[in-house]
């Protein structure tokens, strides 16, 4: 199950993994899932340090595993899936979600693989997670309409429930997705498809954000998830602007809320203060 709310209403999540990994020395152009095999005390350290920051529930670093190929690896996704949920349990993490991202396949247009494709990649790589013991599925960055839907369909196979979060853009009418689709049209779509939580992952903390959670939340009876991003390189946002942010987005609606790419520690205790509880660390 989705770990209900504890604190009120908002359940606290982790924070970014491959941005933490390149601060500790992942090399640019390898993937991180190499590192939960060669390095694997480095993806542990990341995971303890949001948790100690109030994390309760957190993503294996596997956000790759439907796109190990496309991103020029070779490994062997059940094996990853394995340790990586291994890793995520051994740094006492009570709610572990199977992290799968966007392939990066989807072309606008509807061009790019076929939807057989994209069922069998996700498929795959979520089968490799649920066999890794996760508690749930974790669908997140996806930029496609199609692809989100085929991602859904394929996760639902386990067994398992699984939350879908997608990236998004602005547009002439708020936030929308890659294709132009209105976010509140594309999570409400999602979730009659089955999600048990959707949401919005790795755009910036501002009010475009609110005002997609917003729309959402009056349509949307499932959990709705926020996890922005702590800034692009170069112009990070600072724990303050990002909790202020995070926390107007709860009060539009979130009850599931952490941070994405740029967002560590520092971002999750900020952001537990702005919620109205002690932090931890």
């Amino acid at each position: 199950m989705i770990p209900g709310p504890r604190y009120g209403q908002v359940r606290l999540l982790d924070g970014g993994m491959g941005t933490a990994l390149i601060a500790r020395g992942l090399p640019a152009g390898e993937v991180p899932e190499e590192w939960v095999l060669e390095r694997p005390w480095e993806v542990e350290a990341v995971h303890r340090g949001h948790l100690a920051a109030g994390a309760e529930l957190i993503l294996t670093c596997t956000f790759n595993l439907a796109r190990l190929d496309v991103a020029g690896s070779d490994l062997d996704a059940p094996r990853v899936a394995r340790a990586a949920a291994a890793l995520a349990r051994s740094a006492r993490a009570a709610n572990v979600a199977g992290c799968i991202g966007a392939t990066g396949l989807a072309r606008p247009g509807g061009a790019g693989p076929s939807d057989g494709e994209f069922l069998e990649r996700y498929a795959s790589a979520a089968r490799a997670l649920a066999g890794a013991g996760v508690d749930l599925l974790w669908l997140e960055t996806q930029m496609d309409v199609r692809e989100a839907r085929a991602a859904l369909s394929a996760a639902r196979r386990t067994g398992l429930p699984v939350v879908v979060t997608a990236f998004l853009i602005p547009g002439a009418g708020g936030m929308v997705a890659l294709d132009g689709t209105p976010a509140a049209d594309l999570l409400e779509a999602l979730w009659r498809e089955g999600a048990s939580a959707v949401g919005v992952n790795c755009v910036a903390p501002e009010l475009g954000l609110v005002q997609a959670i917003a729309a959402a939340a009056v349509r949307i009876p499932v959990p709705i998830v926020v996890k922005p991003n702590g800034g692009l390189p170069g112009d990070p946002v600072t724990p303050a602007s990002f909790a202020s942010g995070v926390a107007a987005a709860v009060r539009a609606g979130a009850t599931l809320a952490g941070g994405c790419c740029g967002a560590g520690p520092a971002h999750l205790r900020a952001l537990a203060v702005a919620l109205g509880r002690q932090a931890r660390g």
